[in-house]
């Protein structure tokens, strides 16, 4: 087993312990408003330090099979973010390792209203010639991944890519392919389904 799916292997099962429920009797209200007898708290796996690196060296690996060279890890605060600095820390940044160079860039749901009113919060000097990859944490109809990708692409970065350590399958990735990005998840939601 590569060192990739052995990662998968060992977050799956942390997911499935701590964070997936099912109750068909009772449905549970999604942030998206939609009523689902499946239900994915990632936070009580993700809050785990041993699981977030996990998450984090995951997301790297897939990130790596598809870029080279300095790429922005984005998006929309709070889901995104545990996730985008593991990442981040997780890359070997060695002379010669031949790995992406992760850039975080934070963006908030509203720019702020002092300081500089930024929106997205991201190292000064990074060239918009920079690919940028969305990051989430989970993915129902991918509004909040829509939301910091527009806020990305109206200040001038292209992305092609989305990362999400869970696809719950409920159109997330036909509307992200809709704004010609492509969503590679982690897991789906039907990996976990017990009935």
């Amino acid at each position: 087993m590569s060192d990739l799916a052995a990662d998968k292997a060992l977050l799956k099962e942390a997911i499935r312990k701590f964070s997936y429920r099912e109750n068909h009797a009772e449905p549970f209200t999604l942030a998206s408003g939609k009523k689902s007898p499946y239900y994915f708290d990632l936070k009580q796996t993700l809050l785990q330090p041993k699981y977030l690196a996990l998450a984090g060296r995951i997301v790297s690996q897939i990130i790596a099979q598809h870029y080279q060279g300095k790429v922005i890890a984005a998006g929309l605060t709070m889901g995104a973010d545990p996730i985008i600095y593991s990442a981040v820390l997780a890359v070997d940044y060695a002379p010669g390792a031949g790995k992406p160079e992760l850039v975080p860039a934070i963006v908030r749901k509203e720019a702020k209203d002092h300081g500089t009113g930024k929106k997205i919060e991201m190292l000064k000097g990074i060239d918009t010639a920079t690919p940028c990859v969305m990051v989430d944490d989970v993915i129902t109809t991918a509004g909040s991944t829509l939301k910091a990708f527009a806020a990305m692409r109206e200040a001038g970065f292209a992305i092609k890519h989305a990362v999400c350590i869970l696809d719950r399958g409920e159109g997330g990735a036909a509307a992200l392919a809709e704004n010609g990005v492509t969503l590679l998840s982690v897991f789906t939601a039907e990996e976990f389904k017990e009935r």
